[in-house]
């Protein structure tokens, strides 16, 4: 029994040097690679994984920017509280204003951008030019985006939007002056941008197999049943991967801040926008990162929620 439990321990030994061998192959073998991953690595903990832990830690303090003098869960408690200002009312009216900017947005630009695809999906010469104009404002920056709409949406007669209307024969409107006008001013600026979903929605319909869409026509399909029976089921991985994504985007808007910060009467005064002015203008750090935190766990649980009723979505390669 002694000598087994000797020869076990020598080839668990032997076991482990020729992992460690192995290991030190591979590294050997691909050092070069995790050389130049290096500072992807560093980016990744510096500006994703710190700021995601300190910022949680920061939640259970008094943090102002400079000092910590405080330490507990008051942040928490202040957030479901009656406070006048930060209380559960306020809070809560900023994620109501946020739910229902998505609950609007969010279907409006998925069916206009799906719309836009499929008269771009096309055969046709210089289609691609067609695409990339629709896809180019994606590309400017969301801030300088809210600045263009600033004077676009001028509340003066010197408003170009009020310049439109002036010819068209229309009264002026005071579009994010006024808090009747600021969110269906705000909603209509996010049409600029259905480029995006445009070109995955095209990324789709270049995956509809064209044999069964010849079928349908030989069976006498017509258009929309075509759209409805093949087209659409096929593109329901897209649709749920926009879907997915315009629900994120939609809960952390905050381009409406370069406009008009939190809007006349609070009309635009997004969750998003909160946390940032009760960060950085009024200095509360660490109240801030709790509503960070709590919008966190609210984004997580509306994706959890898709994915676990996601059963209508319709994968090609699935067998099942």
């Amino acid at each position: 029994m002694e000598g087994y439990g000797r020869t076990e321990a020598k080839a668990t030994a032997g076991e482990k040097l020729t992992r460690a061998g192995r290991f030190a192959k591979w590294i050997k073998r691909d050092y070069a690679c995790y050389l130049f991953l290096i500072p992807a690595f560093i980016g990744f903990f510096v500006f994703s994984v710190y700021p995601l832990i300190a910022s949680l830690l920061y939640s259970f303090t008094d943090f102002n920017g400079v000092r910590i003098t405080m330490i507990g869960t008051f942040n928490y408690e202040t957030i479901f509280s009656a406070d006048p200002i930060h209380g559960l009312k306020q809070v809560g009216a900023s994620f109501g204003l946020t739910f229902l900017y998505s609950v609007i947005s969010i279907p409006m630009n998925l069916v206009l951008s799906y719309i836009l695809a499929l008269f771009l999906w096309r055969n046709l010469p210089g289609i691609r030019f067609f695409r990339l104009l629709y896809y180019l404002p994606v590309l400017v920056p969301g801030i300088a985006m809210g600045l263009l709409w600033v004077d676009v949406f001028d509340p003066g007669p010197n408003g170009i939007m009020n310049q439109i209307f002036s010819v068209l024969g229309l009264g002026q409107s005071r579009f994010l002056q006024s808090a009747d006008t600021a969110l269906p001013t705000y909603i209509s600026t996010g049409l600029w941008v259905i480029g995006g979903g445009m070109l995955m929605w095209i990324a789709a319909l270049n995956n509809v197999p064209p044999a069964t869409i010849e079928a349908a026509k030989i069976d006498g399909a017509g258009y929309f049943r075509r759209l409805f029976v093949i087209i659409i089921p096929f593109c329901t991985p897209i649709l749920f991967y926009n879907l997915i994504n315009g629900i994120i985007g939609c809960l952390q808007t905050f381009d409406s801040y370069a406009m008009v910060g939190a809007g006349v009467d609070n009309s635009l005064y997004f969750i998003a926008v909160r946390i940032y002015i009760t960060g950085f203008e009024t200095h509360q750090m660490g109240l801030a990162c709790a509503e960070a935190w709590l919008l966190f766990l609210v984004v997580a649980a509306c994706t959890l929620i898709m994915f676990r009723f996601s059963r209508w979505v319709f994968y090609a390669d699935d067998n099942s």
